[in-house]
């Protein structure tokens, strides 16, 4: 049985890919997960940046019980929480400190590590711990926010990384040539496992890479980004004119 095809929504622009983000993002935090906490994935980038700050902004906020949701991440770079390139410190910077006592739980993959592979070994454990899943079963996040790199990559997996099968693993640590730094990311194991995905993206710089995703014409190799295919869950794009500037009229359709 194949994943069925994703759900594509065309916007103006930046700040319409970040309400359209919220939208999701109260959705699906107001149905909860099914046995406790709505549990997200978020990423990093200027993409999601808007949808943090709308999401912290009334009248939003308050629409949302934030103690009902768990934050978790889906890729970081080698850097301390405070570093301005760190994912985590993007949200601490733009949702966690603007809802103050209010902000959800949240956990980090501890960028500032000396090993970055340990690091990641203890960012799967608690995964599966704070799930209560083990082998051969995976995590499932109710929602999974994801971007999309001008080479087709998402979370930290680029084109060419290679996934170790066994042990199979959630997150994974690598030297990513493409930015000459390690990263610490999850795996498409956690990414297909998810209830709902959401892909954010903008920019006419991505628009190359969004149609080689979403419309393929079989020049290429795959890229990351298309692997990206729970097939008990929906994935949704939400692109903005630039970004969307390459998609045949029918993929815009879907």
């Amino acid at each position: 049985m194949s994943a069925p095809s994703p759900h594509v929504r065309v916007v103006a622009g930046l700040e319409d890919v970040a309400r359209a983000g919220a939208e999701e993002f109260l959705a699906s935090v107001t149905r909860g997960g099914p046995y406790g906490p709505c549990r997200v994935l978020l990423s990093g980038g200027r993409t999601p940046e808007p949808m943090y700050r709308l999401l912290a902004s009334e009248p939003t906020r308050s629409r949302i019980d934030w103690n009902s949701v768990e934050c978790y991440f889906g890729d970081e770079r080698p850097v301390p929480p405070d570093h301005p390139d760190s994912n985590y410190g993007l949200l601490r910077r733009t949702l966690l400190e603007p809802l103050g006592l209010l902000a959800p739980r949240t956990y980090r993959i501890r960028g500032e590590s000396s090993d970055l592979e340990l690091a990641a070994v203890r960012y799967e454990a608690l995964l599966r711990s704070r799930f209560a899943k083990y082998p051969p079963e995976d995590p499932s996040f109710d929602l999974v926010f994801l971007g999309l790199g001008a080479e087709g990559h998402t979370a930290s997996l680029f084109p060419g990384l290679e996934i170790p099968e066994t042990p199979p693993r959630l997150v994974v640590s690598a030297w990513i040539e493409a930015v000459h730094s390690m990263r610490a990311t999850v795996t498409y194991r956690v990414l297909n496992a998810a209830r709902r995905v959401v892909f954010l993206v903008s920019g006419e710089d991505k628009a190359d890479a969004a149609q080689r995703t979403l419309a393929p014409d079989g020049s290429g190799r795959p890229t990351p980004a298309s692997r990206v295919a729970p097939r008990h869950g929906e994935v949704i794009w939400i692109l903005d004119r630039g970004a969307a500037s390459s998609l045949p009229k029918a993929v815009e359709r879907r």
